[in-house]
């Protein structure tokens, strides 16, 4: 009786099952311990920084190709989060940059802006709110 009524999954079925096989961390898990390994920066006072041009500002677009040429922030560096690691040092080859990372909603760019404060880029912050509040706002968009 139960096979006919054709039931849809449960929402998050195979992450509850995965973590409660292995013991591993839900993905809520993970962001929460990015966010408290890597701070935030507001949208206003990161378009304050971008206007002031500091040479030791590099912001981090770590979305996916299209996402960013559809639009990023201005005079943004682009390296998908998928990339990050591998390419990190050729991108980045100075650890004492400020590093703002920014990705389509916030929560990508906080599990960057943590990773990389653990291979030494100590002043990486991620973007609060992500691209799609800096486009809401009405910030400048580069393409």
């Amino acid at each position: 009786m139960m096979r006919e009524l054709n039931l849809a999954a449960p929402t998050h079925l195979t992450e509850a099952l995965r973590t409660n096989m292995t013991g591993g961390k839900t993905v809520a898990q993970l962001l929460a311990e990015a966010a408290a390994q890597a701070p935030f920066i507001g949208l206003e006072d990161l378009n304050r920084l971008i206007a002031r041009r500091p040479n030791d500002l590099l912001v981090l677009d770590v979305r996916e190709e299209g996402a960013f040429l559809a639009g990023h922030i201005p005079g943004a560096l682009h390296l998908p989060r998928g990339q990050l690691e591998l390419r990190v040092n050729e991108a980045i080859p100075d650890p004492t940059v400020r590093i703002v990372t920014c990705c389509e909603f916030g929560k990508i760019s906080t599990l960057a802006a943590a990773t990389l404060r653990s291979l030494g880029f100590l002043r990486a912050t991620a973007l609060d709110g992500g691209m799609k509040t800096w486009r809401e706002e009405g910030y400048p968009l580069e393409r």
